[in-house]
């Protein structure tokens, strides 16, 4: 039988996975993003994007606690207050990080999402637009870092 700290367990650790990967892209990623040229930003994100979505990793570290704590819910209730405020502030981490992250990846990359389709692509020779862009997208991450990192600190107080 799987305990409910087993299973916290189990849910913490794609999350703090997860969390680690995004505050090193808001740290190490984005300053070397800060350091190129417009265009360079420009290729470098499309790149970065179209293998983020493709890495089992990423995907996986990102969609486990969030199917997990569905189960988790029904098997143990909602008892553990800071475990599952850590859970709940995961899920408006992600919604909020795509709310701020798909409409740059989209005009910066062109790429299409289901979620947000871009009305136009910045042209790799607008170093304004791009670099307005840069800006925004360094916020988002910087965002998306300190709730991913708050979420797991609530999940950890959880365990205590």
């Amino acid at each position: 039988m799987l305990t409910q700290k087993f299973a916290e367990v189990l849910l913490l650790f794609p999350a703090a996975m997860a969390a680690g990967f995004m505050l090193f892209v808001a740290d190490v990623v984005q300053s070397t993003m800060d350091d190129m040229e417009a265009a360079e930003f420009k290729r470098f994100l499309a790149s970065l994007v179209a293998h983020a979505t493709r890495s089992p990793v990423a995907i996986l570290a990102n969609t486990i606690t969030f199917v997990g704590m569905f189960p988790y819910w029904y098997f143990y209730g909602f008892n553990n207050l800071w475990f599952t405020a850590g859970l709940i502030l995961w899920v408006i981490t992600s919604a909020i990080s795509k709310q701020m992250s798909l409409p740059i990846y989209s005009r910066v990359t062109g790429r299409k999402f289901p979620a947000y389709k871009a009305r136009i692509e910045i042209d790799a020779a607008d170093a304004a637009a791009l670099e307005k862009e840069r800006r925004k997208l360094r916020r988002a991450n910087l965002v998306r870092g300190a709730l991913a990192l708050a979420s797991v600190a609530a999940m950890v107080i959880g365990l205590a």
